[in-house]
């Protein structure tokens, strides 16, 4: 069983260098912030960092006090429990929809549940496509 809903992300953009990511999360634990789900990566001498938290806004704060400038996109989040398949049938409900994925990432927490970030062409029709049993 997995339940979908519609979430916002940050997204970081600045120049890369040893060390850009532990400023960036140091800042969000300092607020007491906790990251459910981050994808780091570069792009030319960019850092690109992904965040879903527990509390948006403060992290959005806590962004900047340290003069980081974030954006905000909506993504969707999905919980599910951890196991063989649960990404295969995530991607087959969107596919048989013909909705796009633009980009996915996810994160186990436990062998109890498991967390996928994603954003679509549609949002609002993707959640419902996988909330639908």
């Amino acid at each position: 069983m997995i339940k979908a809903k519609m979430a916002k992300e940050a997204i970081i953009r600045m120049n890369n260098r040893v060390g850009v990511l532990a400023q960036v999360t140091r800042s969000i634990a300092d607020h007491g912030v906790n990251i459910e789900a981050v994808i780091a990566t570069v792009d030319g001498g960019d850092a690109v960092i992904r965040l879903v938290s527990n509390d948006h806004q403060r992290m959005l704060d806590a962004l900047r006090a340290q003069q980081l400038e974030a954006q905000e996109t909506r993504v969707i989040v999905v919980e599910g429990v951890s196991r063989p398949g649960l990404l295969q049938h995530i991607t087959e409900k969107l596919a048989r929809e013909n909705i796009d994925l633009l980009y996915l990432y996810a994160t186990a927490v436990d062998v109890d549940k498991c967390l996928v970030v994603l954003s679509s062409t549609n949002n609002e029709w993707a959640v419902m496509v996988l909330n639908t049993p």
